[in-house]
């Protein structure tokens, strides 16, 4: 199925050029100059790509933080001039995936759109071993993103649940930053390694015993992590 993008720019050159491309690939492309036009159909895109700064009342700040409200799945990459750290850190609090500064190379672009509709597809499949899973460590519900273990129950983020269904259906393997990053964000350029390791301890405060001796999220040195739900050793 061909996916359908909504992209809202006040410039019409770049309008034209990121749509033009977008349309090459395949993808439905629908082109807003404001934010409020874009209102009646918030729900029916699988992707969005917004800019700051537009004509209209409302920001793609705001607009995204509204998307969010409705659809806490559905990618959102902002692309905008103000792209200052702290631009990028406010944009992706607020709820965007991603954030890419102009000036911009069309491929990264590209790169980053393809990989963010990858990321949608695999999270919308049905886990392998069902939307509830149970272990020793606790229980989660992949479609409700609820967790419970003997210490607490609580609501995972979007990307902390993304992360586990990756691990628990490739349990006993070892699964590399790289591949977390692809899966979970869409493409490797951005975030970091680092993150993935943040994550990481997240998981491990809400699940084990003693975080800093995992039995169930085990680090593998140089490559990545592995599930083991029995908490079995290596």
């Amino acid at each position: 199925m061909t996916a359908r993008i909504c992209w809202i720019e006040d410039d019409p050159t770049i309008q034209e050029l990121v749509a033009e491309k977008l349309r090459r690939q395949q993808y439905e492309v629908d082109v807003f100059s404001r934010a409020e036009d874009a209102h009646s159909q918030l729900g029916s895109y699988d992707l969005f790509i917004l800019d700051v700064l537009l004509d209209g009342e409302q920001s793609g700040l705001s607009l995204c933080q509204e998307i969010r409200k409705l659809n806490e799945d559905v990618p959102v990459l902002i692309l905008s001039a103000l792209a200052e750290p702290q631009d990028r850190i406010e944009g992706l609090r607020l709820g965007a995936d991603d954030y890419l500064g102009k000036p911009f190379e069309m491929d990264e672009l590209l790169l980053r759109v393809a990989g963010m509709l990858r990321r949608r597809q695999w999270y919308a499949m049905k886990p392998v071993r069902g939307n509830q899973y149970r272990w020793q460590g606790g229980e989660v519900d992949f479609s409700s993103r609820m967790v419970k273990t003997s210490k607490d129950q609580i609501q995972l983020s979007q990307k902390e649940n993304m992360i586990l269904k990756l691990l628990i259906e490739r349990e006993g393997e070892t699964v590399s930053r790289d591949e977390i990053l692809e899966k979970v964000w869409g493409y490797h350029l951005f975030p970091t390694h680092r993150t993935v390791d943040n994550f990481m301890v997240r998981l491990r405060k809400i699940f084990e015993v003693d975080p800093s001796e995992p039995r169930y999220f085990r680090s593998v040195r140089g490559e990545g992590y592995l599930f083991k739900s029995d908490g079995s050793g290596l």
